[in-house]
């Protein structure tokens, strides 16, 4: 049969498959309730879909994904039939995409081929109905290819531009704000059977875990699934880490971060996530469960119900158990191959061996050793490549030597026999690592394991250094040798990196060996001492230096910040207060406003008064840095009660005291400002330049002369706020910092666009942005972007306008602060320019630019325009 012909049998099968699944949801309820609840559909529509394949005689428009994602909200589906239906929807979108492509006129031939298929099904008389009945979709010909059979060419149909991803409102997210996915550093080996039934899962299943034993390659293998299927998921592919979470309150919100968008201060993680993402077609992964397991089966059922067209992959060591999952058991790699070459495992240790050794080839000599060395590490490919390794040190019959009685040892003579057999075979491989590591290697093995994420190298020698350890820099050198340790360059400087499941052997050392709470006690420590240096240098030209410094440590300042929330003592509050007061302009410069606001939540719900006399001053910081936090979240009410709560404490007049009351009366001032209360924004601001003694890292007194010339151009005293404007940004000159110049510059650009220096305005905008990016300040480029949109509308760009309003209007989506952070001054003039630009262009035409920005994102639209921007 010709392949055209095989395509349009295809898509006939597939149409009455949906067909049959609308009849079913309808339940024997007439089709006007139905149609009385979808938005682009009449009933004579209605009516052609539930006719299934004999739709192709007639030019009606097919029922795709969007369509019927639409119906399975309609008719408000369970999530897997409401998967089931727009599996489906994909499939007729994917051969509708590809008869479009292979044939002119698609349509009549399609008509005439169904027509004649008929007439063979049913013979001369061409009959609707078989035995007296109406034919059910599962029938004749298309029966056959509804019960499973894939396109012709044995790969997933291409993605023709789905539907539901044009539009809706909702465009992909900017280009820079995913993690991408992390490309391998080795080769693949073995898995066929396991990819193709995860391809095939992806196509049928909403939700699909890959579970197995800890270093079995769950992740590996996922990550070279979705390398297959990407194509099928046009809104994105997103990959949420989970290893390193230890709080479960923290998994909505790593999704929500991982995925760009942060919280409206009352709106919930997972809310904003469905809100940002809507009936796109997306993949997320979901690495690492196990340990989180409740909290990630509340997450991927909530996400599957409230997003029709979402598929989720997980890896866990054992299933979710949530409706409609399905689980693809992943076991070692196989030790026998049935066609008679190498196996999988003996593929993957040979890789593996001439990595190490060049030389090293599979002879008739040492074929029995390497199949037994795989053999006695059971396949498991962590095992293996661990293992592998020791070639350097040992000739292959020495490492079976070793391998064989170090299992013997903890084999079923000597194995913890409540234990799984594959747990108690890793144990077994990590027992004899740790035994073949010098006294130095297991001690800094076990401090590492209570870090998070990567480690930068002179953070991991600090924390696990003392007397008793003469060189940690030869113990880690001896720990990326033996592969326990990875290292990877960022910007030049070494980092490292530990599997979970060497973290976890030796997270269990540490705990037995009592030092649990040392290693701990250290981390914390280090890492708020960390904060605290970064902050002094707010201030300074260093400034940028420690904010891109704090952004690379996430990971362990919330570990940080994790380990103080368990300690009661002096010290733990101590850090916790001053660490966290010490982050806030990393949270705000980074866009982790919403984080930021949940950890100070934390912190001063564990300590809602002062927690002693001589904390008091850290107190009244992390109380100011919450309120910031809270206000710029869009939280107002909650920003003026912190304040309130410093007040009553701060009337002291010892060293420091006189710095918090000025940092309290300039952000009362920023309050005021922001609701256009300009008496009392002035009246704030002038008593924080008044108080005298201030703290520099705070910015007080920049801030302070910012607000009162932002208030002087909002009043149209022009002269005034330049005055004023002029005065902050030599203050920030002088001092070298970069993050608070960037809004000084944006601020006078505002004042240049009011009087009409439009030119000179554009120029310092983007002085601004290269500040902001600098920074990775994503949410202030956001801001200063919308200003220059709305100065290149005066300057006769206004499509360059509309299509820069449409990137930036994606940053603040999905970031869930308030548009312009909610200053109504501000809102009022983009109103304003926003009729002006939609005039001139019409609106057609700024509707289509304005989608082309959404679809851009901001960072490929800067750098778009970067080049013609003089």
């Amino acid at each position: 049969m010709h392949p055209f012909e095989l395509l349009v049998d295809e898509l006939a099968a597939a149409l009455d498959e949906a067909a049959a699944e609308l009849r079913r949801a309808l339940g024997g309820r007439p089709q006007k309730h139905l149609v009385a609840r979808l938005s682009h559909a009449d009933a004579p529509l209605v009516s052609r879909w539930l006719s299934g394949a004999a739709q192709l005689s007639r030019r009606n428009r097919l029922p795709g994904a969007a369509a019927l994602a639409e119906a399975a909200a309609a008719l408000a589906l369970p999530y897997q039939q409401a998967g089931n239906l727009v599996a489906i929807g994909e499939r007729i979108d994917g051969l509708r995409g590809r008869l479009e492509s292979s044939e002119r006129g698609w349509r009549s031939k399609a008509g005439e081929h169904y027509a004649s298929s008929r007439t063979a099904l049913d013979g001369d008389t061409g009959a609707a109905e078989v035995g007296g009945k109406p034919r059910d979709a599962g029938e004749g010909r298309y029966g056959s290819i509804l019960s499973g059979v894939h396109p012709v060419d044995g790969r997933d149909p291409p993605d023709a531009g789905h539907p539901a991803t044009r539009g809706s409102g909702v465009a992909d997210p900017p280009a820079a704000l995913p993690t991408p996915l992390p490309a391998a550093l080795t080769s693949f080996v073995g898995r066929e059977r396991e990819l193709a039934e995860g391809a095939r899962l992806l196509r049928t299943s909403r939700l699909v875990t890959l579970t197995g034993v800890g270093g079995v390659g769950k992740t590996r293998l996922a990550l070279r699934l979705v390398e297959k299927v990407a194509d099928r998921f046009p809104g994105r592919v997103w990959l949420i880490e989970l290893a390193e979470l230890t709080d479960p309150s923290m998994v909505d919100r790593a999704v929500a971060s991982v995925i760009g968008v942060q919280l409206n201060a009352h709106e919930k993680p997972l809310e904003a996530v469905a809100r940002a993402l809507g009936t796109r077609r997306v993949l997320l992964i979901l690495d690492n469960c196990e340990h989180l397991l409740d909290v990630t089966a509340a997450l991927a059922s909530t996400l599957l119900r409230a997003m029709p067209n979402l598929r989720v992959l997980t890896t866990s060591r054992q299933p979710l158990h949530v409706d409609g999952e399905h689980v693809l058991p992943v076991g070692p790699l196989p030790l026998l191959n049935q066609d008679g070459g190498t196996s999988a495992a003996v593929d993957l240790f040979l890789d593996r061996a001439q990595a190490v050794l060049p030389g090293f080839r599979l002879t008739a000599r040492n074929q029995d050793a390497v199949v037994q060395a795989c053999r006695l590490l059971d396949g498991l490919p962590l095992a293996l490549e661990l293992t592998v390794r020791l070639l350097r040190t040992l000739s292959l019959d020495d490492l079976l030597d070793r391998l064989g009685r170090r299992i013997h040892l903890h084999g079923a003579a000597g194995a913890e026999r409540a234990a799984h057999p594959r747990h108690r075979t890793l144990r077994a491989v990590f027992d004899w690592s740790y035994e073949l590591c010098s006294p130095d290697e297991r001690k800094v093995w076990e401090r590492l394991s209570v870090f998070a994420g990567n480690i930068a190298l002179p953070d991991a020698e600090a924390v696990c250094g003392d007397e008793a350890t003469h060189d940690v820099f030869e113990a880690i050198a001896g720990l990326v040798d033996k592969s326990l340790l990875t290292r990877a360059d960022t910007e030049g400087r070494t980092r490292l990196h530990m599997l979970a499941t060497v973290r976890l052997y030796g997270r269990e050392r540490l705990t037995a060996s009592g030092a649990e709470a040392d290693a701990t006690r250290r981390h914390r420590d280090w890492y708020t001492s960390l904060a605290g240096r970064a902050e002094a240098a707010y201030a300074t030209i260093d400034q940028g230096k420690w904010l891109i410094r704090l952004g690379e440590e996430d990971d362990n300042l919330r570990q940080a910040l994790s380990y103080a929330l368990t300690d009661d003592g002096p010290p733990a509050t101590a850090g916790l207060l001053d660490g966290g007061y010490a982050l806030w302009l990393h949270w705000i410069a980074s866009g982790k406003v919403g984080e930021g606001a949940h950890w100070m939540r934390r912190v001063l719900g564990r300590y809602p008064e002062p927690p002693g006399d001589g904390l008091a001053q850290s107190w009244c910081r992390a109380q100011w840095c919450a309120a910031f936090l809270f206000h710029l979240h869009g939280d107002r009410e909650e920003a003026r009660r912190a304040l309130d709560r410093i007040e009553p404490v701060s009337h002291g007049d010892g060293e420091g005291w006189a710095a918090i009351r000025a940092a309290v009366h300039q952000l009362r001032g920023l309050c005021a400002l922001f609701v256009g209360d300009f008496a009392q924004a002035e009246s704030h601001s002038r008593a924080a330049l008044r108080a005298g003694d201030q703290r520099a890292s705070m910015l007080t007194d920049q801030q302070a002369l910012a607000q009162l010339g932002l208030s002087a151009s909002a009043r149209g005293a022009g002269e005034e706020a330049f005055d004023y404007l002029h005065r902050a940004l030599e203050l920030s000159e002088s001092r070298g910092e970069i993050w608070h110049r960037s809004y000084i510059l944006w601020t006078l650009a505002i004042e240049c666009t009011e009087i009409g220096r439009t030119d000179e305005a554009v120029s310092l905008l983007w002085r601004s942005l290269d500040l902001k990016r600098r920074l990775g300040d994503r949410l202030g480029a956001a801001t200063v972007s919308e200003t220059l949109a709305w100065a290149l509308a005066k300057l006769e760009q206004p499509s360059v306008a509309a299509l820069l309003l449409g990137a930036a209007h994606m940053a603040w989506q999905h970031a869930g602060a308030p548009q312009m952070w909610g200053f109504t001054h501000l809102m009022a003039s983009r109103d304003r320019n926003l009729r002006m630009i939609r005039q001139t262009l019409g609106e057609e035409r700024f509707q289509r630019e304005y989608r082309d920005g959404e679809r851009l994102g901001l960072a490929r639209a800067l750098d778009e325009l970067a080049p013609h921007r003089s």
